[in-house]
């Protein structure tokens, strides 16, 4: 199941570089794999900590963050660096105007 949520993001992310070259889709292949793999895994703890929350208890009484929680902030920060690197790649220039790859990085950083 998980492997055919991976590959409908890749589609979906591949489709944002459609109007690359050839040689920058062969340099983005793996890359975009990655960040499908990454985002629906995000997607899976999200919804667990959703459940489970970001914080549990130790059998002392301590109350620290949730593994599942350092491993959604880990993947979260690979996941916007290979956006980063898959954004410097793919290149725009100063006359292009904003398409649905601009977008979503934009939502990614914040709207920045």
């Amino acid at each position: 199941m998980k492997e055919e949520l991976v590959e409908k993001e890749y589609q979906r992310l591949l489709q944002l570089v459609k109007d690359v070259s050839d040689v920058k889709k062969q340099l983005l292949d793996e890359l975009l794999r990655k960040a499908a793999f990454l985002k629906v895994k995000m997607d899976s703890l999200q919804k667990d900590m959703s459940n489970g929350g970001t914080l549990q208890k130790s059998n002392k009484g301590n109350v620290r963050i949730s593994q599942r929680y350092k491993v959604y902030l880990t993947s979260l920060s690979t996941y916007e660096h290979v956006l980063k690197t898959i954004n410097s790649i793919v290149g725009k220039t100063d006359n292009d105007e904003d398409d649905e790859f601009d977008e979503f990085m934009k939502e990614v950083n914040g709207g920045k």
